[in-house]
């Protein structure tokens, strides 16, 4: 699903944000005193879960930590609205699928059996009902 989605590039694109992000946090702010801290401190910023270990001071850090949050806000969002689209899209084959077989059977109508053509009418029958028609 990742390769399919593209969604392999926008996560490691978002790792190397991350990562980058908190190494800007750690230099720029004498709270944040080594980078497994700021990878600690990031990670609260971009779930929101804001634990509070850490309080950054500096103006620069202050600017930086909003974006990390807003990158992460924008991040979990993204994620279910990939996954809804590649599960409409799987849905949506599925039914192509099923209508090419469907006009397969159409097509060869004088060729196929008596059992044949009362299946194709089984299944006529299911879908306007299911359609509401």
């Amino acid at each position: 699903m990742l390769k399919r989605t593209g969604m392999q590039r926008f996560l490691a694109g978002f790792a190397l944000f991350y990562i980058l992000f908190c190494f800007l946090i750690q230099i720029t702010d004498p709270a944040v005193q080594s980078f497994g801290d700021a990878l600690w401190f990031g990670l609260n910023v971009i779930t929101t879960i804001g634990l509070g270990d850490y309080t950054v001071t500096t103006p620069l850090a202050r600017i930086l930590v909003v974006l990390l949050g807003l990158g992460g806000v924008l991040m979990f969002a993204f994620i279910p609205g990939v996954m809804t689209s590649y599960y409409l899209e799987r849905v949506e084959n599925k039914k192509d699928e099923t209508l090419n077989q469907f006009y397969d059977q159409l097509v060869r109508a004088p060729e196929l059996t008596d059992q044949e053509k009362k299946a194709i009418a089984e299944k006529t029958r299911a879908i306007r009902k299911k359609v509401g028609k």
